[in-house]
């Protein structure tokens, strides 16, 4: 799949059902969207009052578990650990159909409209109801210590939320772009592996920052892999390869490799034990997504539209996470959905699901309720056409 010198192996699609029907991408949105809004509704104890700001999203808050509810939520977060993967993937697969012989400036161009405005409006509200909320607090004495925390919360907010996809999508993209005339090579590909195979290293060794958002350069391969999917036969390829029930068999083994690799680096005390780019990790995202695109049940959920409520779920699902988790914090009677010492490992698996079920009904809803009105813009959509 990386070179394209022989095209029996690559074959570029002219007749094919896939050229025209994206319903399995539309699929893979949707399971990706929810795993990633999962990922941040996971029932975790609260850092010590006295961690610094800048520690905050990444404090190792597995250590302060039991060994028992340590394995139950690492569990459930490796079920969880594709959907970034899986959306770089779906851009890539989506530049390789919409790009062709187009302008990669003027494609470039189209995908800033698109995306950039949305994303700084949502980001600028997630950035200043957070300055909002603590001068409502008082918690500042003076403008010094305003001015401090302020640049802190930036930076935090930008590169340690949910947020930190966007710049890094549009660095990969340009990356990605720039080298057009050479995506197919066979030594780009590779090169591109050799750069992901170091970040899977460094999740051991520490040269770099541990966390998957810091790793610029680890997402150009996945959107390389989803143009080179949607340029070429690879996903009927596949299909030819494999069996569903092997490649579902597949998935499982690399599913249950990525867990040992988590509870190796768990008990290691490393920086990020479930960074997205472990190798294991990332060998059982790219089998999911080809099994993805061969069990598809979008058909049953007619009240899905992934394509278009995607974006949304994404720019605002924080919002209710933290609505949520200040509601659960003020109301007494809330507080039993919160992390308790007590709880088993069990409970708090169907707690994790129970939050993350409801997040993302709650920012489905608004989003529908924005696309039906004329902010539709918010969330990326052109004015006056249906959703």
């Amino acid at each position: 799949m990386l070179s394209t010198t022989q095209p029996d192996k690559t074959r570029l699609i002219e007749s094919n059902p896939l050229k025209t029907d994206y319903a399995f991408i539309n699929w893979v949105r949707f399971i990706a969207m929810f795993s990633i809004v999962m990922v941040h509704c996971l029932t975790f104890p609260s850092p010590p009052a006295s961690t610094p700001i800048q520690e905050l999203l990444a404090y190792p808050a597995a250590n302060l578990m039991t060994d028992g509810q340590a394995a139950a939520i690492l569990t459930l977060e490796q079920c969880m650990r594709f959907g970034t993967l899986h959306f770089f993937i779906v851009a890539g697969f989506l530049i390789g159909k919409t790009l062709k012989d187009g302008s990669a400036v003027s494609y470039f161009r189209r995908r800033l409209t698109t995306i950039a405005y949305p994303f700084l409006i949502a980001f600028g509200l997630y950035y200043l109801k957070s300055i909002g909320f603590n001068i409502a607090k008082g918690k500042f004495s003076s403008l010094v210590d305003l001015s401090s925390f302020a640049i802190d919360k930036f930076v935090i907010s930008l590169l340690d939320t949910p947020y930190w996809f966007i710049p890094t999508y549009f660095f990969s993209l340009a990356i990605l772009l720039v080298c057009r005339p050479y995506l197919t090579r066979a030594w780009f590909g590779w090169l591109l592996v050799g750069v992901n195979l170091l970040y899977a290293v460094n999740v051991y060794t520490g040269w770099l920052a541990a966390r998957h958002n810091y790793a610029l350069f680890g997402f150009v391969f996945y959107l390389w892999l989803g143009y080179i999917i949607g340029t070429t036969d690879a996903v009927l390829k596949s299909k030819s390869l494999l069996s569903t029930k092997a490649l579902a068999g597949l998935t499982i083994i690399l599913f249950c490799c990525a867990l040992f690799e988590i509870y190796v680096l768990f008990d290691a005390r490393a920086g990020d034990p479930v960074n997205s780019l472990r190798l294991s990790n990332q060998l059982f995202a790219i089998a999911l997504f080809f099994l993805l695109t061969r069990v598809n049940y979008l058909h049953k959920l007619p009240f899905l539209h992934p394509r278009t409520e995607s974006f949304g779920i994404y720019l605002y699902h924080m919002f209710f996470v933290i609505l949520l988790g200040r509601a659960i914090d003020l109301v007494p009677q809330m507080r039993v959905f919160a992390y308790q010492a007590d709880y088993s490992g069990l409970t708090l698996v169907i707690l994790s699901l129970a939050r993350g079920l409801l997040i993302y009904a709650i920012t489905l809803l608004f989003v529908k309720a924005v696309a039906a009105s004329r902010w539709r813009w918010l969330i990326g959509l052109q004015a006056g056409k249906p959703a």
